[in-house]
């Protein structure tokens, strides 16, 4: 499957999205329901958290995706913006760093990324969200559960349904059993075993217009 971006589509265009957004036939505009809040115009009332989208380069195609990545998507962040990014860690009191994708882990820099943000933020909480499969994707991500664990990250991964059938018509074929493997791999240093102070959490995708089951099922 290729991203919206190489079939041409047209909600691969930003511009595109937004005008369908404002547009009377979706409902009552964006801007209008965050007057009706007194948010309008949007401004951030605090920084909590600082998410960082490393590029939109991914090993899966998901037909979820907002923001459309793949293996074909080859736009990542460079090494200069992430030290401007840095920059602001030093001058500001966020304590969150999130990093996502695409697969995040695919940039080249991830790993720099990471060890200079616990340099500038020992105690802060770092979020990688892992799609799981790029742990396997190829040997040099096999280290990650080991790399996330030394760093202490909190792992947010995806997994779309608890059954293969579901997961892989998300995701693609083979996606379930990988998931399970490296979620297998994640337990094996200490992820998801209580005390282990290590908090791995899985991200429920749902195909249609209903709410997830009850989380302990």
């Amino acid at each position: 499957m290729k991203s919206l971006k190489a079939q041409n589509h047209p909600l691969s265009d930003s511009r595109y999205e937004l005008d369908l957004l404002e547009s009377p036939e979706t409902g009552i505009p964006f801007s209008e329901k965050l007057a009706e809040s007194g948010l309008f115009p949007l401004k951030p009332t605090q920084i909590e958290i600082l998410q960082l989208n490393l590029g939109k380069m991914c090993n899966q195609v998901c037909k979820h995706c907002h923001v459309d990545a793949g293996p074909d998507r080859k736009e990542i962040m460079n090494k200069e913006t992430m030290m401007k990014c840095l920059e602001v860690l030093r001058q500001q009191d966020i304590n969150t760093i999130d990093l996502t994708g695409g697969a995040p882990e695919m940039n080249p820099e991830f790993r720099w990324l990471v060890e200079e943000i616990r340099k500038i933020k020992p105690q802060a909480k770092i979020i990688v969200r892992c799609n799981l499969t790029i742990i396997l994707a190829n040997p040099k991500f096999y280290d990650l559960p080991e790399f996330f664990k030394k760093h202490k990250i909190e792992v947010v991964s995806s997994l779309p349904y608890f059954t293969a059938m579901k997961t892989d018509a998300q995701r693609g074929d083979g996606v379930f059993e990988k998931s399970i493997k490296v979620l297998k791999m994640l337990n094996e240093v200490g992820y998801g075993l209580e005390n282990s102070g290590l908090t791995l959490n899985l991200v429920y995708n749902p195909a249609g217009a209903f709410l997830p089951g009850d989380q302990e099922g």
